[in-house]
């Protein structure tokens, strides 16, 4: 796939998709001020929906960018091209995950732009911050990699359901591990072994679910 094939399905699918990217960051910039004022209660809603307007774009976008796609018949039009499914998956994911990380990164600079000048929050709260905003990259992936692969609204639902149920029991495994909270209120990031550990293993995830979507498109002999 030429790059300037991929320019464009990224374009286009900015496009179709922008209001909705738009809104979502807006609840989180809008939960990043609510963080600003009040109380400690309100400083953990602000922070509660800061994640959940990541988690909820991590949910809504593959769905609106990739399954969408084959509902409104556009697919076959982008396979009249001269492109293979592995190139068309590598296209729609590099598409895809743009659009994702765009926000994604402007909302995790946010956070640390509020605690850096609000001195809300201390420094030691960054690396857990780090953490936390991984996790809708990782059901990100994992919703995307299902619709690609499965190709049909079921595998999206299962996916979401498998994906949005265990935010909250992982954060609750995160919270009772000693060494990752024990810095949350050090005037500076403390970037111990454990924190590292976790982010790799992340990281780590993300990378096994991409390659292991790419192997499965591999093997597909028609997707139209």
């Amino acid at each position: 796939m030429t790059q300037s094939i991929i320019r464009q399905l990224i374009v286009k699918d900015w496009r179709l998709n922008r209001t909705m990217i738009s809104a979502l960051v807006v609840v989180g910039l809008v939960a990043l001020a609510v963080a600003q004022f009040g109380g400690e209660a309100i400083r953990l809603f602000g922070s509660v929906w800061f994640f959940v307007s990541l988690c909820i774009l991590a949910t809504l976008l593959p769905g609106a960018a990739i399954l969408n796609e084959r509902k409104k018949q556009t697919l076959t039009f982008v396979m009249s091209l001269p492109v293979s499914s592995v190139q068309y998956a590598i296209g729609k994911a590099l598409s895809t995950a743009a659009m994702f990380l765009v926000p994604w990164v402007g909302l995790l600079v946010s956070a640390l732009i509020l605690i850096e000048a609000r001195h809300i929050f201390p420094h030691g709260v960054i690396p857990m911050l780090f953490i936390l905003a991984m996790l809708p990259m990782i059901g990100f992936c994992f919703i995307s990699a299902t619709v690609l692969v499965g190709e049909s609204e079921g595998w999206l639902m299962v996916s979401s359901i498998a994906v949005n149920s265990s935010y909250w029991f992982i954060w609750y495994l995160l919270a009772r591990i000693p060494a990752l909270h024990a810095h949350w209120s050090d005037p500076v990031a403390v970037w111990d072994p454990t924190v590292i550990a976790v982010l790799s293993a992340e990281i780590g995830v993300c990378g096994l679910i991409i390659a292991i979507a790419f192997f499965f498109q591999s093997k597909k002999r028609s997707f139209i």
